[in-house]
């Protein structure tokens, strides 16, 4: 990202902000009403090719034209879309970035409206008006951890730098009770780095590579699920049936009308077996670390996927969550949760003693 250079005067400071702020809007609703075009025109596309079979009066030509224009709507709304959305993401990241340089070369965003500044001895959390109330938290008592999250095998992934600070200071008694830390993210940016070091802090956690390399898979297991297994059969079934019904209507009654169910119930007689497939937990552990899936194929749970490296796993312990049997993984930065599958963890244990 290239920066904004920062004018001298707060008037012309302040007019790059709206600038940016405008441009963000304008990006948001172009990606929502090409959104909206091609969902009509994935809508009209059907309803265009349902006419086709029904309505033999209707000319070619004319059945041509609604077909290439709804299918044109939909090409172009989906491409607009994502472009859209990728220059939502390109002005947000200038925005807030030129913001944080207006309040300090060293000012981060770490939530929503709350920046925090390197001062000479302390971190300084506020609001983005200097006026508001901030909190001192002194260096000694924080630590800073460069984390790289990844949802699959692989080393690339989204970096980011992790602050720990001592609930206490953030709790409204100010200073008392918990030290224990909790944790914030912002952006890995070069200039958090270099100002990390710049005040002899330490950053810990990964260092950034070149994203390139392969894993090697040493062991799988699954755990299936048996409601989504259970769901995954019906949705196969009833589509089998539609798909089977659809014949001798296509023959004995209306061949549109029978094609159409045909198509239906194959499709989703095809979702409901993937469906059953992927209706399983699988934890993958490989030579660099350990890989988690929930639901596999078809989850909604795609957030849940997450690969951890074994040099950011710092113990790994045995123990019962809401009655279920789970190898609790302690990171740094955090704490996750794995299904006990089979003898996972006595395989863990041999391939990593350390860890136990």
């Amino acid at each position: 990202m290239k920066e904004i250079p920062l004018p001298a005067s707060d008037g012309a400071r302040l007019k790059i902000k709206n600038s940016l702020r405008r441009q963000s809007v304008f990006w948001n609703v172009a990606f929502y009403l090409f959104t909206a075009l091609a969902v009509v025109g994935l809508i009209g596309l059907v309803v265009a090719v349902i006419l086709s079979e029904f309505r033999k009066d209707m000319g070619g030509v004319l059945i041509g034209a609604l077909l290439g224009g709804f299918a044109g709507g939909c090409v172009l709304g989906t491409v607009g879309a994502l472009l859209s959305a990728r220059c939502i993401r390109g002005t947000d990241e200038k925005r807030l970035d030129f913001s944080e340089r207006c309040d300090s070369p060293e000012s981060f965003y770490v939530g929503e409206g709350t920046l925090a500044t390197f001062a000479e001895k302390e971190l300084v959390l506020h609001g983005e008006e200097r006026s508001s109330k901030a909190i001192r938290i002194p260096y000694a008592e924080t630590k800073f951890y460069s984390v790289c999250v990844r949802r699959a095998p692989r080393e690339r992934g989204e970096w980011s730098i992790v602050i720990g600070l001592p609930a206490c200071y953030l709790a409204k008694d100010g200073g008392k009770g918990s030290r224990e830390l909790v944790y914030v993210q912002t952006d890995d940016k070069p200039r958090l780095v270099d100002t990390i070091a710049a005040r002899g802090l330490t950053l810990l956690g990964e260092k950034r590579g070149d994203g390139k390399g392969k894993f090697t898979l040493k062991a799988k297991y699954y755990l299936p699920i048996p409601a989504k297994r259970r769901r995954a059969i019906l949705i196969a079934a009833v589509g089998g049936a539609v798909a089977i019904a659809g014949v001798p209507v296509a023959i004995w009654l209306e061949t549109g009308i029978g094609s159409i169910l045909t198509v239906l119930g194959l499709v989703a007689a095809g979702r409901g077996m993937m469906s059953f497939a992927g209706g399983k937990n699988a934890v993958l552990v490989y030579e660099e670390g350990i890989f988690y899936r929930p639901g596999g194929i078809a989850t909604s749970e795609e957030g849940g996927r997450m690969f951890l490296k074994w040099e950011e796993i710092e113990r790994l312990s045995r123990e019962t969550v809401r009655d279920a049997d789970v190898i609790k993984v302690q990171c740094p930065y955090g704490v996750y949760h794995l299904p006990a599958v089979g003898d996972l963890f006595e395989y863990l244990k041999t391939l990593h003693p350390e860890k136990f």
